[in-house]
This record gives structure tokens, C-alpha cells and sequence, in this order.
């Protein structure tokens, strides 16, 4: 019994972990993105707004599943 509580903690826990790196992940990605940017573009483009709103949702469905879990 002890093993399987040892087991399933350590699961949820690898798990959590991959989440967060698949989310640094993404959001090192844009962020390098933004910083490779030039300086007059400011403004971001209508489509990558669109983007940034699809990550965002993305985000929201993961930390929705991740306290269903």
C-alpha cells in the first residue's frame, strides 16, 4: 500500500513538473520572439494578438485539467 502512495505521489509530481516546463517552454518561446522583435514593431499584428489569445486559452484548459486531476 505504501509503495502505491509512494508511486502515485511521485507521478503527480513528475507530472506537475512536465506541465510547468511545457509552459516555460512555450512562454520562452514567445518571449524570445518579442525580444528578437525590432524596436518599431511595437504593436503586435492583429495575428499575433490572435496568437497570444489562443496560447492564453491554451493555458487557461491546462490549469482547468491540472486541478480536475
Amino acid at each position: 500500500m505504501q509503495e502505491y502512495i509512494l508511486t502515485a505521489a511521485y507521478d503527480r509530481a513528475t507530472a506537475v513538473e512536465r506541465t510547468f516546463l511545457d509552459g516555460f517552454q512555450a512562454s520562452m518561446t514567445r518571449s524570445g520572439a518579442a525580444f528578437a522583435a525590432e524596436p518599431s514593431s511595437l504593436d503586435p499584428s492583429a495575428e499575433r494578438r490572435a496568437a497570444e489569445q489562443d496560447a492564453l486559452r491554451e493555458l487557461g484548459k491546462r490549469q482547468e485539467r491540472g486541478h480536475a486531476a
